[in-house]
C-alpha cells in the first residue's frame, strides 16, 4: 500500500514545483522588463532633455528607479548566490549560513510552537474528542475503520513468527497449569458443588442413566451372557440364566428407584460421607496431594496435551480469520457497535469529552515540553542535511515571487525618491 502513495506524491510534488517555477519566472521577467523600460526611458530622456523642461524630471525618476532596482536585485541575488559569480562578502547568505539557519529554525519552532501550555491550550480549543465523535458517528467512517482493522488482523497474525508464538503459548500455558494447586482446586470445587446438596442432582442423573441403560436390550443381553458363562451346563439347560437376570434387573431397578426417591437413603448418606472425607483428605493429607500432583505432572509431560493446546490455538485463529472476513461477522459487528456507542458518548457525554480533552491536552503538552529540544535538533539536522543547492532552490521557489515584488517596489520607490531628491535639489540651488 505504500508504493502507490509514493508514486502519487512524486508527481504532485513535481507539479507543485513546476507551478512555482513558472510563477517565479513570470515575476522575474516582469521585474527585469520594468528595469529595461526604466533604462530606455532614461536614455530617451537624456537624449531629449533640452526639448522640454519636464524631461529632466523623467530622466531623474528613471535614473533613480534603475539604481533602486539594481540595488534590490543585488540584495535578492545575494541571499541565494554570488552576484555575477563574484564571491563578495556577505553574499550567498543562505548557503553560507545553512547550519546557523537550520539551528535557528529548530530553536524558533521549539521556543515559539512546542511550548507545553500553548500546545495544551490549543488542543482544548480544538475539542478533539467531539471532533472524533462526530467523525466516527458517520457510518461510512466506521465502515472504513472496521475494514481497515479487518485487513490489519491477518497481517498482524502473519507477521508473528508462528513457531515462536506456538512455543510461547505452549510454555506459558504449561507453566500456568503447573503452578495450579490441583488439590485445592478440586476440594474447593467439590465444596461449591456439595453446598446445599447440589451434588445430589448429579447423583440422580447418574442413577437415571444407569436405570435407563439396564433397560436396553443390548445391555440385558450382555449381562445374561456373563451370567450364562458363570453357570454350570445343567443350570443353563433349565434357563436359569434368564431367571437370574430377571431377578437381578428387578432388584437393581428397585434399588435405583429407592435411591432416587429417598433423600435419606443409606447409600446417599454413604455418598455424602465419601465426598466429605475426600474433601478433607485433599485439604490435609500429604499423600493425596502428592498423588494428585503426580497425576498433574504426568499429564503435563504428555505430548498429547501439547498437541491439544496447539490445535486449540490454531482453531481459535482460524475461527477469528473466518469471522473477520464475513461482512456480518461477530468481530466486525461488535467493533461497529463499539464505535457507534463511543461516538455517541463522545458527543453527548460532556464530562467524558472534557476528561478526554484534558488528558490529551496534558499528554501533548507534556510530550512537547519533554521532547521539544529533540524536535528542534531533528528539524535542524534535516535542514543541515539538505543539499545547498536544493535548499536554495526550495526557499527561492517559496519566497522568490515575493522577493521579485521587492525588486518591483524598489524600482518604483527608488524612482520616486530620486525624483523627490532631484526636485528638492533644484529648489534649494536656485
Amino acid at each position: 500500500m505504500r508504493t502507490p502513495q509514493h508514486v502519487s506524491s512524486a508527481p504532485t510534488a513535481a507539479a507543485s514545483d513546476a507551478t512555482l517555477t513558472q510563477a517565479l519566472t513570470r515575476q522575474k521577467a516582469l521585474a527585469t522588463a520594468l528595469v529595461v523600460f526604466c533604462a530606455l526611458t532614461y536614455t530617451g530622456a537624456k537624449a531629449f532633455e533640452a526639448q522640454h523642461p519636464a524631461i529632466p524630471y523623467i530622466a531623474a525618476f528613471a535614473e533613480a528607479a534603475m539604481i533602486g532596482a539594481l540595488a534590490d536585485w543585488y540584495a535578492v541575488v545575494a541571499l541565494f548566490r554570488h552576484p555575477f559569480g563574484l564571491k563578495l562578502p556577505h553574499t550567498a547568505i543562505i548557503p553560507a549560513n545553512q547550519t546557523r539557519i537550520a539551528e535557528s529554525i529548530g530553536n524558533f519552532i521549539a521556543t515559539h510552537f512546542l511550548v507545553g501550555p500553548s500546545v495544551s491550550e490549543k488542543i482544548l480549543e480544538l475539542d478533539p474528542a467531539a471532533s472524533v465523535g462526530r467523525w466516527i458517528a458517520e457510518p461510512n467512517n466506521r465502515q472504513r475503520i472496521v475494514a481497515h482493522a479487518a485487513r490489519l488482523f491477518p497481517d498482524a497474525i502473519g507477521a508473528i513468527d508462528q513457531e515462536i508464538l506456538r512455543s510461547e503459548i505452549e510454555s506459558g500455558a504449561l507453566e500456568r497449569l503447573a503452578a495450579v494447586d490441583l488439590a485445592n482446586v478440586i476440594s474447593t470445587s467439590l465444596e461449591i458443588i456439595t453446598c446445599n446438596k447440589r451434588h445430589h442432582a448429579i447423583l440422580d442423573e447418574v442413577l437415571a442413566r444407569i436405570e435407563s441403560r439396564l433397560a436396553e436390550p443390548t445391555a440385558l443381553a450382555a449381562i445374561r451372557e456373563r451370567i450364562r458363562a458363570e453357570l454350570p451346563t445343567l443350570f443353563r439347560f433349565f434357563l436359569t440364566d434368564a431367571y437370574l437376570l430377571q431377578r437381578l434387573i428387578r432388584a437393581s431397578h428397585a434399588l435405583l428407584a429407592e435411591m432416587r426417591w429417598d433423600p435419606v437413603h443409606p447409600l446417599r448418606v454413604e455418598f455424602d460421607r465419601f465426598i466429605t472425607e475426600f474433601i478433607v483428605k485433599l485439604r490435609i493429607s500429604p499423600e493425596h496431594r502428592e498423588k494428585l500432583e503426580g497425576l498433574k505432572q504426568e499429564l503435563l509431560n504428555r505430548a498429547e496435551l501439547r498437541e491439544i493446546l496447539m490445535q486449540c490455538w490454531d482453531q481459535f485463529v482460524a475461527s477469528l480469520r473466518a469471522d473477520i472476513k464475513r461482512e456480518e461477522g461477530t468481530i466486525r459487528s461488535g467493533l461497529d457497535a463499539f464505535l457507534s456507542d463511543l461516538a455517541e458518548r463522545l458527543q453527548d457525554h460532556g464530562e467524558l469529552r472534557s476528561r478526554l480533552n484534558h488528558w490529551l491536552a496534558n499528554a501533548a503538552g507534556s510530550v512537547s515540553e519533554q521532547y521539544r529540544q529533540e524536535a528542534a535538533s531533528f528539524i535542524a539536522e534535516q535542514v543541515r542535511s539538505w543539499d545547498a543547492q536544493h535548499a536554495v532552490r526550495t526557499i527561492e521557489l517559496s519566497l522568490g515571487k515575493d522577493l521579485q515584488y521587492i525588486r518591483i517596489n524598489g524600482t518604483l520607490v527608488g524612482g520616486l525618491l530620486g525624483l523627490v531628491i532631484f526636485i528638492a535639489t533644484r529648489m534649494f540651488l536656485r
